[in-house]
């Protein structure tokens, strides 16, 4: 027969008997070993209120213990383990007899695992809510056969629809297509999203009211099933009615453009007219024998052949603008172009009492594509105005470098009175000759203007940089010519015994200032110069000079952050590294040292101790070895 015990151990459940008028445990099973922890012996004799420690639990037991055993079932408790942690319960208590004792039966479940994720459960569904009430945007979430299953408070806004009324998925998407423009694009999209229950899907609509809708609409998955769908509603009524402002503003411009180049070709025409006249006649005139007639003829052709200019200029801006101005697109020897306007501006620069330069030019042949009349015209205006805005004794210098691996940059450097700050903003707008003293200079203002658009439709571009009283830099990058990419030789390569010595600097005078260092005592130092940190890096990738001279402050970029990329380069990696800087501090020089600098110069420069450096760093290169930084290498 088996026992009352063996059969009490064989429950999976657990199970306590207690005595209701004293409350103490007279019996309990192995399962109540495992879940409470505490030993069987240790069990019998404890009153059940060391056990069933919840506040309901306390007031359940007095009741007992004032009124006798009644049958409970399903009541929440909280127990407490052996080891002092708390658990969840749900019990049932039955009262029974038991050779004449009074005993209530404690059956208990385990349901601290149930309540974890009850309240796990309760915490997503609190996620849930606050997500879909924080967004601005109307969400909305159907079953597959479009009844409505959750919504936020925005679609009620949205549709103007009372959240208080109880209504299907067709009543409120019947209640959408009401207020829309084109309801039937709206159905058919409805109808496909809910042929597939896997489409996701994005559909733009119009409101009667003016207002402008994004919709979107994706699966609701269990797993990889889908069970329903989810609606985005997006107002992008604001975006809409910008792009109408800005459409409307266009075309005004458009028009207006179209307008001013319609009146400027007409007018051309009419001007050119009766300047053939003017001309013709006046060319009769200088073949006069009478030397005072001549002398007229050739002041009347002078004035008219400038006005024929003019007119040509305008012209040309208003075929770039109305879009009729046709380019060739053909490969273009740069040095060809180079020689032609230096011979075309020599009389202007003897005139102006400037000397005309060419300095750092390509060994090999270097090609562009683009229209070959047209570049000269740009380079022709560069270098007129070089001559035009510089001082008496200045000077104009042309170089051509690689700007990248497959343009080539030609720029026109000055020594004039240089352009403000508040002018340099102004310089590429048509019909604006900026600066207070240019009334003496002619012109009609539009030449950068035309300069600019012109490089742009040969897929190139123009840029400048300007000092006041120091003078300017004008540049055009064009693409290298088709197919000549490979074939181009460096822009840097040199004769033997030369190097390439890559200077970044943003002042003018410091440049022109190593470049006549350089020139006159180590005329076998090729000068490459770049005004900010970006051109450097640029230059520093695709020349790959021999040393670098970085000077600390430039204007976009710290020296030291310009160093960081160099020597996270593979390329410029192993290029030395000289520090040139007006910081004399010997914190600043020890600093630059440390960050990995191979040298640091301090500005003034000193020539004597300078150049032995220099020289001893590209010394070092040479022989092939790694000049190492020590902290004794700056002056």
């Amino acid at each position: 027969m088996l026992s009352a015990q063996n059969l009490l151990d064989a429950c999976a459940t657990a199970v306590l008997a207690v005595t209701p008028d004293d409350g103490l445990i007279v019996a309990a099973n192995q399962a109540c070993e495992e879940l409470l922890g505490y030993a069987t012996h240790n069990l019998i004799g404890r009153p059940i209120t060391d056990i069933e420690v919840g506040l309901q639990d306390l007031f359940f037991w007095e009741e007992i213990r004032e009124g006798g055993c009644s049958n409970t079932s399903n009541v929440e408790g909280e127990y407490r383990h052996e080891n002092g942690h708390f658990l969840q319960v749900r019990k049932s208590v039955r009262c029974i007899e038991d050779q004449g004792q009074l005993l209530c039966v404690i059956s208990v479940h385990d349901i601290s695992r149930a309540k974890q994720m009850e309240m796990e459960s309760a915490l997503a569904a609190s996620l849930l809510a606050a997500t879909l009430e924080s967004t601005a945007d109307g969400i909305l979430v159907t079953d597959l056969d479009g009844n409505i299953r959750n919504f936020n408070h925005q679609v009620p806004q949205i549709w103007q629809w009372s959240a208080e009324q109880t209504v299907s998925g067709d009543d409120l998407f019947l209640h959408i297509e009401s207020q829309l423009l084109d309801p039937a694009q709206f159905r058919a999209w409805l109808d496909e999203l809910y042929s597939d229950p896997y489409l996701a899907s994005q559909h733009s609509c119009a409101l009667r009211d003016g207002r402008f809708f994004d919709l979107s609409s994706r699966p609701q998955r269990l797993g990889d099933t889908p069970v329903g769908r989810l609606f985005g509603m997006h107002d992008i009524s604001a975006i809409k009615h910008h792009e109408n402002e800005l459409r409307i503003a266009r075309d005004g411009a458009q028009a207006a453009s179209k307008a001013k180049s319609d009146f400027l070709s007409h007018m051309s025409h009419e001007l050119r007219t009766p300047l053939n006249a003017i001309l013709g006649f006046a060319q009769i005139i200088s073949a006069d024998q009478d030397y005072n007639q001549r002398e007229l003829g050739s002041y009347i052709s002078k004035a008219g052949r400038h006005l024929l200019d003019l007119i040509n200029e305008v012209l040309d801006l208003a075929s770039i603008e109305a879009g009729k101005l046709a380019l060739r697109d053909e490969a273009v020897d740069l040095a060809l172009i180079i020689q032609d306007c230096l011979e075309l501006t020599q009389n202007l620069a003897t005139e102006k009492n400037v000397t005309l330069l060419q300095t750092q030019m390509p060994t090999a042949r270097f090609m562009v594509q683009g229209d070959a009349r047209r570049i000269k015209q740009i380079l022709l205006n560069f270098v007129s105005n070089a001559i035009k805005y510089n001082r008496p004794q200045g000077t104009v210098e042309m170089t051509v470098t690689h700007s990248t691996k497959h343009t080539w940059r030609l720029m026109v450097s000055d020594t004039g009175r240089g352009i403000s700050v508040e002018d340099q903003a102004k310089l590429f707008q048509p019909f604006s000759r900026v600066g207070n003293n240019n009334d003496s200079i002619e012109g009609t203002g539009i030449g950068l203007a035309f300069t600019q658009r012109l490089a742009e439709l040969m897929k190139g571009q123009v840029g400048f940089t300007s000092t006041v009283n120091v003078g300017s830099r004008f540049w055009i990058d064009l693409p290298c010519a088709k197919g000549l990419t490979q074939a181009i030789k460096s822009t840097t390569t040199c004769a033997s015994g030369q190097r390439n010595i890559l200077y970044i600097e943003d002042d003018l005078l410091s440049q022109k200032l190593l470049q006549a260092i350089f020139k006159q005592q180590r005329p076998n130092y090729n000068v490459l110069l770049a005004g900010t940190g970006k051109d450097g890096l640029n230059l520093a990738q695709h020349q790959h000079p021999d040393l670098i001279v970085l000077d600390q402050h430039l204007p976009d970029a710290s020296g030291f952050a310009i160093l960081e990329q160099l020597r996270s380069n593979d390329q410029t990696r192993s290029i030395p590294v000289i520090a040139l800087s007006g910081d004399a501090l010997e914190d600043d020089i020890q600093k630059a040292l440390h960050m990995g600098f191979d040298a640091y110069i301090t500005k003034p420069l000193e020539v004597k101790t300078a150049l032995p450096l220099i020289d001893k760093i590209l010394g070092n290169t040479i022989e092939g070895y790694q000049l190492k930084n020590n902290k004794n290498k700056s002056l």
